[in-house]
This record gives structure tokens, sequence and C-alpha cells, in this order.
């Protein structure tokens, strides 16, 4: 069974063999909002091979809070017209979107095309938003969730407007801040969750991706200020690897990982982290499949030094050199 998703990280929403159909909802923002009585379906197609067997559901939901007190919006799913799941009251209280999995039983699943249905009771006082949904054969654990990473991945390089609010003055208004640009790659297709750097101006910053990378909010101190300012940005521009914005504010490195006693080779590493082009001095970085780097560059930015840790491994050496050598040298 090929990928089957559909990801309102993006708008219009990310699909993959599925149609969609909305119905007293709204996209934006990265989630569907559904109203009460509001669903969405997703029409999808299912080898015969595959059409016997269980699948995995997957959704990514929250019921929006009412004021401070938990939201009430059950949910109903159905597959070919056929109760799966009724009144199903989504955990969490509504701060944060939770991760649910749910069997589609052998024996629901027809050759060809499906439909699955997912919709917010009649009697729903709140808004139930929906982040993703993923159908996977019941073997193929994870697949649509990794082809959503790897489409995300393909335009992996952010540029964000941003603002500032000093923090000791509850008075103060928002400031326009600097044009940041956040873009990590050591070639394992895994994007940026958290960042943080300092830059040659003396200026520093930290900050935290929200799940669709359309903000980021953190702290920075900028260059000769005693305090931290609050610091929030929007999403304003992504692209490719490979375009101009990418090959202007990113140094390529290759890199050598130290461990077992001695630096062995790596795949190398193009770092582009900053505000206004003002090169990093350091840099720390989490990406969304847990792995950490904290690295420190050289005076003329050319060599840095640091360290990697890969999830659930121990933390190893790493250092890079710029510009990488040409091939034979």
């Amino acid at each position: 069974m090929q990928p089957t998703y559909v990801t309102f990280a993006e708008n219009p929403a990310s699909t993959s063999n599925a149609v969609l159909r909305i119905d007293r909802g709204v996209a934006s923002g990265g989630f569907l909002t559904l109203d009460a009585d509001g669903s969405v379906e997703l029409t999808f197609d299912v080898p015969a091979a595959d059409a016997g067997g269980e699948a995995t559901l997957g959704i990514v939901a929250l019921v929006a809070k009412l004021g401070a007190a938990v939201g009430f919006a059950p949910l109903d799913i159905s597959v070919n017209d056929r109760c799966l799941v009724h009144d199903w009251r989504i955990p969490g209280g509504g701060d944060l979107p939770q991760h649910m999995d749910f069997v589609i039983p052998a024996g629901r699943l027809r050759p060809g095309a499906n439909k699955l249905r997912l919709a917010s009771a009649v009697d729903a006082g709140s808004m139930l938003w929906i982040y993703r949904i993923t159908i996977d054969a019941v073997f193929d654990r994870r697949r649509s969730a990794r082809a959503i990473d790897r489409r995300a991945a393909e335009e992996p390089v952010l540029r964000y407007e941003t603002d500032l609010l000093p923090a000791e003055d509850d008075d103060a208004d928002w400031q326009p801040g600097p044009a940041v640009i956040a873009y990590v790659d050591r070639g394992e297709q895994s994007l940026l969750e958290h960042l943080a750097w300092a830059d040659t101006s003396g200026a520093e910053y930290a900050v935290t991706f929200t799940a669709e990378l359309d903000e980021i909010y953190g702290w920075c101190r900028p260059a000769g200020a005693q305090s931290p300012y609050e610091f929030r940005g929007t999403l304003t521009g992504r692209w490719r690897a490979d375009h101009p914005v990418a090959g202007v504010a990113g140094r390529r490195f290759r890199t050598e990982e130290g461990w077992g006693g001695g630096w062995h080779d790596s795949d190398g590493i193009t770092f582009a982290v900053g505000a206004e082009s003002l090169p990093p001095v350091r840099a720390s970085w989490r990406d969304k499949r847990g792995n950490t780097g904290t690295v420190a560059f050289t005076g003329s930015g050319e060599v840095f030094l640091g360290t990697y840790q890969r999830v659930g491994e121990g933390a190893i050496g790493y250092r890079g050199y710029s510009p990488a050598p040409t091939k034979g040298e």
C-alpha cells in the first residue's frame, strides 16, 4: 500500500493517495478546524493484496479549550460507511496535539477506492483541530509519516521575519527584529525543532520551532544589551537546498566524527544560521528525531569543533573544515 496521508501543515493541505472532502471546516494555521457536525473525508486506493489485512489509522488532533476549561468535541470515525469509533474523547486537555493510533480490522478495506470519514459530534461545544491523518498496512509501520517527513525535508531552508519585546518593560510594544535564516543539513532528512546561536556581533538567540515550522518562539540578547528580549518569528520563505538563498547564506563543511580513540570521516554538514547574514560563532540544535549537536567556530569561521549525539546513542566528537576540498584534493 502506497503512503496514504493528509497533513494540514501546508496550505493547501499536502496529500498522498488521498482525495479530500471537507464539510463545515476550514484549514489554516497548520491544522483543519471542524465545527460541530463538521467532517473530513478521505477517498484512498487500496491494492488487492492489502485489502484483506489490517491497517493502522494514525490521527494527530486536539480539542480546543473552552476558555480555561477542557473542550468538548467527541470524534466519530467510519470506514466505508461502517462505524470504527464513536464518541471518542481525545485526551490531553487541549494543550498539545495528541498522536492516536486505531486499528482498521481485517476485512474493512476493499480493493480499489475506500472512504475514511472523521466527524465532530453534532453537540460539540468547541472546535476539533486535526493536524494529520495517515493510513498504513499493518506491517508498514509509520511509512506514511516517514513520507511526510521526506516531503517536508525537500524544502529545508527556512526564513523568518521576527519581532522583539524587552523582557523588563511591561509597557513596551513588539519591535521589528532581524530576518533569520535557519538551515542545518547533515543529510539525515530531519528538520529542526530547536536552534540556538551567537553571532559575530555578540548577539545571542535561542528558538523553538512549531511542529509545522510556520513560527519560531524564544529569546534573544541583542549585541550590547544587558537583558534578554522575547523573540518570535513568522515563516516568510522556504526553499530547496539548491536554491540561491541557501547557496548565498550557507557554508558547507567537510566533517569528522570522534569515537573509539580516533577521528573518522563523515558525510559533511551545511549551515545557514543567523540574523542579518552575520556569521555564527557557535550553534546548537535538535532535530525532529531528537538528534542533537553543538559546535563552536574559529575566528575565521572555517573550522568548528563540537559534539554530536544521535538519539539513543552516546555523544561523539564532531569537527568540520570549510571550504570542503574538491574531489581529488
